[in-house]
């Protein structure tokens, strides 16, 4: 099992940094995060209009069928915030390498109707953070592969935990089965810790080993590789 304090320790703190920062503040623009799986976050005077990530399930996933033209601004805002936390947390739950703030406005699919602060979406992405730490078998949603553990499927689980079970192949990390499901990946995640913990899914070991470093900021490796790499000066006979 992957471990995922340290790592994500430092990635918010990159984001928080980047958010909270001069170049972000009362500003209009994208926040562009660099990393595994990295992502986006748009801006409009401060606050955040939306947020997203190749590793979360979007607006479009989020919401079913024919859904969309038949519900309200009420709801979809609701629908728009979920996907904005569940990118921010997915974000964190990686590696973030770097955190470049740019005035590029891009087209977003649904803007929230009123922005969130940046202290808040970060307030509800480190309560996330610390609830998935604080489960007994915390998983990572982008590194550890679940399978059902033998005789799982013989009882029924209800709606959640079954559909769960039916997109756990072995090969799908968290974020995997929330795409495949159409959910959002911390709710998955956090309910796959606990049917790990209940015996229901098993870790699929990794095939090769996994390095857990987390790499450095560009910005850090721009300044330290020229002094690893810098030729001892030789003495002078």
């Amino acid at each position: 099992m992957t471990s995922l304090k340290s790592g994500t320790q430092f990635s918010f703190d990159l984001l928080a940094g980047a958010l909270t920062g001069r170049d972000a503040a009362r500003a209009t623009g994208t926040l562009h995060i660099t990393g595994n799986p990295g992502g986006r976050i748009h801006l409009r005077t401060g606050g955040i209009i939306c947020a997203e990530s190749p590793g979360a399930p979007g607006l479009d996933t989020l919401l079913t069928t024919g859904t969309r033209g038949a519900i309200g601004e009420t709801e979809l805002h609701v629908v728009a915030m979920t996907a904005t936390q569940d990118a921010a947390f997915t974000i964190v739950a990686g590696d973030i390498e770097d955190c470049v703030f740019t005035p590029e406005t891009f087209a977003v699919p649904v803007a929230l109707t009123s922005t969130i602060e940046s202290v808040r979406l970060l307030q509800e992405t480190s309560r996330r953070m610390a609830s998935l730490l604080a489960l007994k078998c915390p998983l990572s949603p982008h590194r550890d592969r679940v399978g059902p553990a033998p005789g799982a499927g013989l009882r029924d689980h209800g709606p959640t935990r079954g559909e769960i079970l039916a997109h756990a192949t072995g090969r799908r990390t968290t974020r995997d089965i929330a795409f495949a499901s159409g959910r959002s990946v911390f709710p998955v995640t956090v309910e796959a810790c606990r049917m790990v913990a209940d015996g229901l899914l098993t870790v699929i070991p990794p095939t090769e080993p996994e390095n857990d470093e987390v790499p450095l900021p560009r910005s850090l490796r721009r300044q330290l590789l020229p002094k690893l790499f810098k030729q001892p000066e030789k003495k002078k006979s």
